[in-house]
């Protein structure tokens, strides 16, 4: 598990949050905001697939990839150079190693884009998110194992993610919680980058 700088002076979650989860706002200035749009809007963006449905949101993903329903991940196409550069800086953010985020996901919410209650699949370690274009709100419950349809619900805390924001999901907020994105009311594009789990990491290096 890396090593989270905790230094006050360069987080700030201005709202009630889970334990583990850093925010921190203005990681990237404006005309870098613009930058990474023009990068993201090059690429080969395809409908997200959710078992035999397509969501709203397109995304592309490197590194790795995965889909709903599959107990694997498979290689993907090679990490962009303009996101290499961001994930050194996003790593240096946190104390992470960059080279660690093998995993990243380039997200597209087009206007009423939502993503439901979920939790990342445990073939991946850490999460850290960068918002571009537009705030959206996220929202987190605790994660119950067999949780049915209409049971009942946990209290459900929210933090507003700001333009040009960046957090980590560590520990409880990442394994002990779910997160859920409502539909958004802007464009709004996402970078997603992501460890692999110690217990997968190990098992890829014992098949070596």
């Amino acid at each position: 598990m890396p090593t989270v700088n905790r230094n006050p002076n360069l987080f700030e979650v201005p709202a009630k949050t889970p334990k583990g989860f850093y925010y921190h706002q203005n990681f990237v200035s404006d005309d870098e905001e613009h930058e990474l749009i023009r990068e993201i809007q090059k690429i080969d963006l395809a409908p997200f697939k959710y078992y035999q449905f397509s969501g709203k949101r397109r995304t592309a993903s490197f590194g790795w990839q995965y889909e709903f329903g599959d107990s694997e991940i498979r290689t993907a196409a090679e990490i962009p150079d303009f996101l290499l550069l961001i994930r050194t800086r996003a790593g240096n953010c946190f104390n992470i190693d960059p080279i660690s985020l093998v995993q990243v996901t380039v997200i597209e919410y087009s206007i009423g884009s939502p993503i439901g209650w979920h939790r990342d699949i445990p073939q991946f370690g850490v999460v850290v998110g960068i918002s571009l274009a537009a705030a959206c709100r996220m929202k987190f419950r605790k994660y119950h194992r067999g949780r049915a349809k209409n049971s009942t619900r946990d209290e459900v805390l929210s933090i507003e993610l700001q333009p040009r924001s960046i957090y980590l999901m560590s520990g409880p907020s990442r394994e002990s919680w779910q997160h859920s994105i409502p539909p958004v009311k802007e464009l709004r594009y996402a970078i997603m980058m992501r460890t692999l789990s110690e217990r997968d990491l190990a098992q890829r290096v014992i098949d070596l």
